[in-house]
């Protein structure tokens, strides 16, 4: 694409796999439907309008906005009318329940783009929040895709927690490289401190679910391998020198989470479908 067109798509390379990561989980983990299907094409046309809508209204620069207007229209007109066409028949073709799901990420939607439009996407409320956003699609997709809610729930928390977690240890190691003082300093060692703490708790967690009597809850063990490079990162405290190789880390640790998702939701899958003709309880 020319340097004009690759203006009409978002710039934050680290969304595309927050927003990807819970839509294959649930595609590769369930058995999706063509309401699925539909959600989730909605779910990337919305993704993709906000790039053209912060062009419009002049988050992208006023020249960018001069230059570039015609085109924004185009794209956000395009995006949007997809994004209504998929959606709308989606949630047509949906289950009551997931049609109720659907308003989870919408909601949270709408909230970010109010942020985007202030210029906030980039704080740590707008980061907090577009994790919480993309996360949350995961939702009514795995309601669709014949997933309980239990284990909807957990992958939806899992790529909440894994992107918030890789969004802190970056932030961090920004941060204590452009602190100055004491003050900086200690603050940025407090964080750390907490990001450890946090890195450990997931950990615990992650371990512990596989022996917990609540099925669908063991996908939850798949934050486990991003909370240990996350970990790994606070302690060695690398330099900002180092953050594609922090990047490309986090995207090997991700995969291995994807990876684990899969498997756990197809063994949850095989497990509630043969345990019914158990002739004793399992738990």
């Amino acid at each position: 694409m020319g340097t004009a067109q690759r203006k009409m798509v978002p710039r934050e390379h680290g969304a595309y796999a927050e927003l990807l990561f819970p839509i294959v989980s649930v595609f590769l983990g369930g058995l999706p439907t063509t309401s699925t299907w539909l959600l989730a094409v909605g779910a990337i046309a919305c993704f993709l309008a906000n790039e053209p809508l912060l062009v419009l209204v002049g988050q992208r620069g006023t020249r960018t906005k001069r230059e570039e207007s015609d085109r924004a229209q185009r794209a956000l007109l395009i995006f949007v009318l997809v994004a209504l066409g998929t959606g709308v028949a989606g949630i047509l073709l949906a289950t009551t329940t997931v049609q109720y799901a659907v308003g989870v990420p919408l909601v949270l939607g709408v909230g970010l783009v109010m942020l985007a439009m202030q210029g906030l996407e980039r704080s740590m409320m707008g980061e907090a929040l577009a994790a919480s956003t993309l996360s949350s699609i995961a939702i009514p997709l795995g309601l669709s895709a014949g997933l309980s809610l239990a284990s909807t729930l957990a992958v939806a928390l899992i790529w909440l927690v894994t992107s918030l977690l890789g969004t802190a240890v970056v932030r961090l190691t920004v941060a204590r490289t452009k602190a100055k003082t004491n003050e900086d300093l200690a603050r940025v060692r407090f964080k750390r401190a907490l990001l450890v703490l946090v890195c450990l708790g997931v950990i615990a967690v992650g371990a512990a679910a596989p022996y917990g009597s609540r099925v669908g809850l063991w996908v939850l063990a798949a934050a486990v391998p991003v909370a240990v490079v996350v970990l790994v990162m606070a302690v060695l405290q690398p330099t900002t020198r180092r953050l594609r190789l922090m990047g490309w880390s986090l995207v090997a640790a991700n995969l291995c989470s994807l990876i684990a998702v899969v498997t756990t939701l197809k063994i949850i899958q095989n497990f509630d479908a043969v345990e019914p003709t158990l002739p004793f309880p399992m738990f």
